[in-house]
């Protein structure tokens, strides 16, 4: 698209003006470029800095809302990742995590949410195969407890790769105003725990202990999670 291009024309000024060029004379002249241009195609700074994001989107694992714990999930992933999340629901298609960040954060964001999310549902699973003798919602409700035990464990490790940087947090925010301006706080509910739920929750922060992440080559961030020895 036309304004895409010119996007990325202004960027490139914007940049040299920031000092990418030794010359200052060619810094001051990368910068009324920039501002013109702007001018021209009636730009402002927040359509430069928007254009600097993007998104990503996976299922949420649900028709409706998602559970606590999952959304939770999201989030680690989310803050792990520099970037921001929102919850996308509609009748007519399942509910699903929208990732958005800056160069490959959001597509990072969303592989990692995918590769714990497995871990989690295979941890939660095997603990559920335990609970004999259980009504569908004590079962659901220990279930969730193991969940978020889980998730205390492994949010640690995760938050190891949390940083943002002050220019992309920009991006972020002009990108979110430009594109979801409406879009209210969601509220995350988790339920006050009975005895035999924090006996779960505890056995699900056992299980999240032996969970390793990992970076990949030139410590490039993998959402990668293992099993290791307690």
């Amino acid at each position: 698209m036309e304004e895409n291009r010119i996007l990325d024309k202004i960027k490139k000024c914007l940049e040299m003006a920031k000092g990418k060029s030794s010359n200052p004379n060619e810094a001051e002249i990368a910068l009324r470029q920039a501002h013109k241009l702007m001018e021209i195609y009636n730009l402002e700074m927040g359509d430069v800095l928007a254009s600097m994001a993007g998104e990503a989107k996976v299922a949420a694992g649900s028709e409706s809302d998602p559970p606590a714990w999952r959304v939770r999930l999201a989030r680690v992933c989310a803050e792990a990742f520099g970037t921001h999340f929102i919850i996308s629901t509609s009748w007519f298609e399942q509910a699903s995590f929208i990732f958005i960040g800056c160069a490959a954060a959001p597509e990072l964001a969303g592989y990692a949410y995918q590769v714990l999310e497995r871990q989690l549902q295979k941890a939660r699973r095997d603990y559920l195969a335990t609970q004999k003798r259980c009504k569908r919602s004590t079962k659901v409700a220990r279930g969730d407890a193991f969940a978020h035990g889980w998730l205390d464990a492994v949010s640690t490790k995760v938050e190891q790769f949390a940083g943002v940087e002050e220019n992309i947090a920009e991006a972020i925010q002009a990108y979110m105003s430009k594109k979801y301006p409406k879009l209210g706080p969601a509220k995350m509910k988790r339920h006050k725990l009975k005895a035999r739920d924090e006996v779960a929750s505890d056995a699900g922060y056992r299980a999240g202990k032996n969970a390793q992440l990992h970076h990949g080559l030139g410590h490039q961030p993998v959402a990668r999670l293992t099993q290791g020895v307690s």
